[in-house]
């Protein structure tokens, strides 16, 4: 009688376990792409929600800034750092799709998704950070599944200043009011306050910024820009009364906000020497 019942049970595990492998779809399509998956229980279909793959560091969900870190992220972000060497900088673009809602608040979802990723890396400091926001052309057929949405690289710090005649231009990482540590920027900078400390001219510093984020905010950056020359200029010896600071914010850009090149362009600060 027990042996009955021992093989009952046997036949009555198998056929369950049978009908929840077809019920149940695998987690990822055959692209190795997250998808939902499903179960069938009564007739009725009911959502799973989809576990990360342990071999996407990073994903998320449609319509979220939100980051989805895989089992293997400390392993992803070790390999990363370890590539941070000789003065590189962090390159971080955050992807979005035309048809996504943007609720985040910043300019485009992707930016967002870059801003989020960016708070995953504390000990490294802004001025080695660069933020994109990306427009995707990427199909996501199943816009309840997982996807990767980020780019992560590093890349030689090429911030630079651009001397035209008695003027130049320094540039700024994104969202920041640090210069680059380049000896080409401090080297200007010195000759720059020898001469008016000899001659007596004046410099005239007015900080530019990106159209990311709002008018007045992009104001207050780059006078903060401006104003961070200033005080190198003034500790090289330059007096504080020759040197006039302003902001232009976003209203004069020089290229166009469309590529993550043409912004970099934008948040700079033109220093002129007034005659």
């Amino acid at each position: 009688m027990r042996i009955f019942i021992f093989i009952i049970w046997l036949i009555l595990g198998l056929v369950y376990f049978w009908l929840w492998d077809r019920g149940v779809d695998k987690c990822c399509n055959d692209n190795g792409a997250l998808v939902e998956a499903t179960t069938t229980i009564n007739n009725e279909t009911k959502s799973i929600k989809p576990l990360q793959k342990p071999d996407v560091p990073i994903s998320f969900y449609w319509e979220k800034a939100q980051i989805i870190k895989g089992g293997n992220f400390k392993a992803y972000k070790d390999s990363i750092i370890a590539t941070l060497k000789d003065g590189r900088i962090l390159e971080i673009t955050g992807f979005f799709h035309e048809k996504e809602i943007n609720n985040s608040g910043m300019d485009n979802l992707g930016l967002a998704r870059a801003m989020e990723i960016r708070k995953l890396f504390p000990e490294i400091p802004d001025e080695r950070i660069r933020l994109y926001g990306k427009k995707s052309d990427k199909k996501i057929e199943d816009r309840k599944s997982a996807f990767t949405a980020s780019g992560i690289n590093s890349a030689v710090n090429n911030a630079n200043v651009k001397e035209i005649d008695n003027s130049a231009l320094i540039y700024f990482p994104y969202n920041s009011t640090k210069k680059l540590n380049n000896p080409k920027i401090d080297s200007y900078l010195d000759d720059v306050a020898k001469r008016v400390i000899k001659t007596g001219e004046k410099i005239s510093l007015t900080g530019h910024t990106d159209s990311f984020g709002p008018d007045d905010a992009n104001m207050v950056l780059g006078l903060k820009r401006a104003n961070i020359l200033k005080d190198i200029l003034i500790a090289k010896g330059v007096p504080e009364k020759n040197i006039i600071v302003k902001s232009k914010g976003e209203k004069s850009p020089v290229a166009p906000n469309d590529t993550p090149a043409n912004r970099s362009k934008n948040r700079r600060v033109e220093l002129k020497i007034l005659k």
